[in-house]
C-alpha cells in the first residue's frame, strides 16, 4: 500500500488515495473511534446539541445511527466524492438537513453557520494525524495530508447550509489552515446544555457497550471521553478521566498505532468487513423496536433514565 500510494500525485489522485487508505488500512474500531469523539465534538455549539437531541436518534436507535453514519462515510471516502455514490450520498444529506431544519423552527438557523460544516470535515480529514502525533507517534505522509484537505474542501462545496449551497464558499486553504481553523474553533466559550449531556452519554455507553465486553465497558467509556479531549467532556459534564486511566488509554493506542504499522494492510476492503457486522432490517427492529419521537431540548433529563 505504501509504495502504491507514493507513486499518487495527490494534486489529481487523492480520491483514489483516500480511496485506498481508508478501504485496507483502517479497521472498523478506527472507524468508531473517529465518528463518535468528531460527533461529540461537533455539539460544542448549543445549536448542535439541540440538533440531535430533537433528532433523538443517537439516542434511541444508536446501531441506526451507527450504520447510516458509515454509509455516508464509505461512499465519500471508498466510492469517492465525485463518485454516483458519492453525490447521491451529498444530496441524500442535505435532504436530511433541509427536513429537520424545517421541523425545529423553535431552532432557527441551526443549519446555517459555515464553520458548522467546515468543523466537521476538518475533524475527519485531520482525526488521525492529531490523534498519533498527540501520542508522539508519526502522523499522515505530507501527500496523504494534501490528499485529505483535497477530500474535505471537494465534499464541502457540495453541500448546502439553510440559505443555499457552500459551493462559492471559502473553505481552509491546506492542511495548516484546516488544523488552526480547528484549534480556534475549539477554542470558542461554549455553554453547557442538558441535550449536549444527554446526547454525549448516550453516545459514549453505546461505544463501550458496542465494542467492549462487561467488564471492560468502564474502559470504553474512558477511552471515548480521552478522544473526545477534556474540554468537551467538561462541557458535555461527561467527567474526565484520572492521571492513571489517561496512562492507560495513551499505552492501548500506542499498541494499536503499533501493531497496526508491523501488520499487513486488510486483504477485505473496509465496507465489505462493514457490511459482515451490519444488522438487517429485521435485526434492527429487535434491537430498536420503537419510533424515535422528537426530544423536546430544553426538557430536564430524568437522572434515573438508562440510555
Amino acid at each position: 500500500m505504501d509504495r502504491e500510494l507514493a507513486r499518487m500525485d495527490p494534486e489529481t489522485d487523492w480520491e483514489r488515495m483516500i480511496s485506498l487508505y481508508v478501504s485496507y488500512r483502517v479497521p472498523e474500531f478506527a472507524l468508531a473511534m473517529m465518528v463518535y469523539p468528531v460527533t461529540m465534538r461537533m455539539m460544542q455549539p448549543s445549536s448542535g446539541s439541540a440538533t440531535l437531541a430533537h433528532t433523538a436518534k443517537l439516542e434511541r436507535r444508536p446501531h441506526r445511527r451507527f450504520q447510516d453514519g458509515n454509509d455516508f462515510l464509505m461512499a465519500w471516502m471508498v466510492d469517492g466524492v465525485s463518485s454516483a455514490a458519492g453525490r447521491s450520498a451529498t444530496e441524500r444529506l442535505n435532504r436530511i438537513h433541509r427536513s429537520v431544519a424545517r421541523k425545529t423552527p423553535h431552532l432557527p438557523g441551526n443549519f446555517d453557520d459555515i464553520d458548522d460544516f467546515v468543523y466537521p470535515l476538518v475533524l475527519l480529514a485531520t482525526f488521525g494525524d492529531r490523534l498519533q502525533t498527540s501520542l508522539g507517534l508519526p502522523g499522515v505522509s505530507e501527500p496523504m495530508k494534501t490528499a485529505w484537505h483535497r477530500w474535505a474542501q471537494a465534499l464541502f462545496h457540495l453541500l448546502e447550509r439553510e440559505s443555499g449551497p457552500l459551493a462559492d464558499e471559502a473553505f481552509p486553504e491546506d492542511w495548516h489552515a484546516m488544523t488552526t481553523f480547528a484549534l480556534k474553533f475549539d477554542s470558542r466559550p461554549y455553554e453547557q446544555t442538558e441535550s449536549g449531556h444527554r446526547v454525549a452519554t448516550a453516545m459514549m455507553d453505546f461505544f463501550a457497550r458496542r465494542w467492549f465486553p462487561a467488564p471492560f465497558r468502564a474502559f470504553g467509556r474512558d477511552l471515548t471521553r480521552y478522544l473526545a479531549g477534556e474540554r468537551v467532556c467538561r462541557l458535555h459534564r461527561i467527567g474526565w478521566i484520572s492521571p492513571r486511566r489517561e496512562r492507560l488509554v495513551r499505552v492501548f493506542l500506542k499498541f494499536a498505532f503499533r501493531a497496526q504499522r508491523l501488520l499487513p494492510d486488510y486483504r477485505t476492503p473496509l465496507p465489505e468487513r462493514l457490511r459482515r457486522t451490519r444488522h438487517t432490517h429485521a435485526q434492527l427492529k429487535k434491537l430498536e423496536p420503537y419510533r424515535a419521537p422528537s426530544v423536546d431540548a430544553s426538557a430536564p433529563v430524568d437522572p434515573h433514565r438508562h440510555h
